[in-house]
């Protein structure tokens, strides 16, 4: 049942393009356990580190497509000259409510972002939540592009693998350090709390 999508994927995804998507979800999957494991402000600090790579990256990614289509209207092209992308591009899915599907893109790496560099409780939701969001939605997309468009848009690809590995980071993030509040900032108070010895 799932030859002719296991096809389509071969032929407009490239084994050099793959493995580099296997090896940034890898390292983005290590860096994350690394965060998690590492505990108090300083495991925080590499999750949010590392969601800010990721960020932009895909701000990269939807940046390059949004270019190439919105601004000097020509057709971005795929690594070893795979038509994958021209062939999405065409379709009737490149855009929702009138707007290019990149600049959705933009606006959600952007807030993602966003809620990397805030701090606290909030944030680790917020961050987590638009993170679930737009993993959902590249699945989506993901699935019309196999099952209705029978192709394969490597940058498309690209933003899926970011995007599914921010929501690891930010699953890590979230579980790891809701409720603990601001690390920082209470590390800031109780210096300010600790009497000075010499007074």
């Amino acid at each position: 049942m799932l030859e002719d999508q296991r096809f389509i994927i071969s032929r407009d995804i490239p084994i050099e393009v793959g493995g580099l998507f296997i090896l940034v979800a890898l390292v983005g999957i290590g860096f994350a356990i690394w965060g998690y494991r590492t505990g108090g402000p300083r495991g925080e600090q590499i999750l949010r580190a590392t969601a800010g790579v990721l960020s932009g990256l895909g701000l990269f990614v939807a940046g390059y497509i949004a270019y190439k289509t919105q601004i000097v209207n020509e057709p971005f092209q795929c690594a070893g000259g795979g038509g994958g992308c021209a062939l999405v591009e065409k379709s009737k899915y490149a855009n929702f409510l009138g707007v290019h599907m990149s600049i959705w893109g933009l606006i959600g790496y952007a807030t993602i972002l966003g809620a990397t560099i805030w701090k606290g409780d909030n944030a680790r939701l917020a961050a987590f939540g638009l993170a679930l969001f737009g993993f959902t939605v590249s699945l989506v997309l993901r699935y019309l592009e196999l099952w209705e468009i029978h192709a394969a848009c490597q940058w498309c690809w690209a933003s899926a693998v970011l995007m599914t590995v921010l929501l690891v980071v930010n699953s890590c993030r979230l579980i790891g350090y809701y409720g603990t509040g601001d690390p920082e900032q209470q590390t800031s108070f109780a210096d300010e709390a600790e009497p000075d010895p010499a007074s």
